[in-house]
C-alpha cells in the first residue's frame, strides 16, 4: 500500500476538480457559469479563459446560496 503525500492528495484533487468543470461545462454545451448560473467569474476575463476554467472557480467558491426558485 502506497501512502499519499500531501501534495500527491492535492495533484489528485486538482486533476479531479479540473475533469468535473470539463465534464460540467460540456453538459452546459460550453456556457460559462455566468450564463448558466448567473456567476460572475473572479478574475480578468480575456479570450484566453476558457468555460472549464470558469467553472472550476464556480465549484471552487466558498458559499453560493441557493435562489428562491431553486
Amino acid at each position: 500500500m502506497t501512502i499519499m503525500t500531501p501534495e500527491d492528495a492535492r495533484q489528485k484533487s486538482n486533476e479531479a476538480l479540473t475533469n468535473a468543470a470539463k465534464h460540467i461545462c460540456t453538459l452546459k454545451c460550453g456556457m460559462y457559469p455566468m450564463a448558466v448560473e448567473k456567476f460572475p467569474y473572479p478574475q480578468v476575463c480575456t479570450l484566453e479563459v476558457k468555460p472549464w476554467q470558469c467553472w472550476i472557480a464556480y465549484c471552487q467558491r466558498d458559499q453560493h446560496p441557493l435562489s428562491e426558485d431553486e
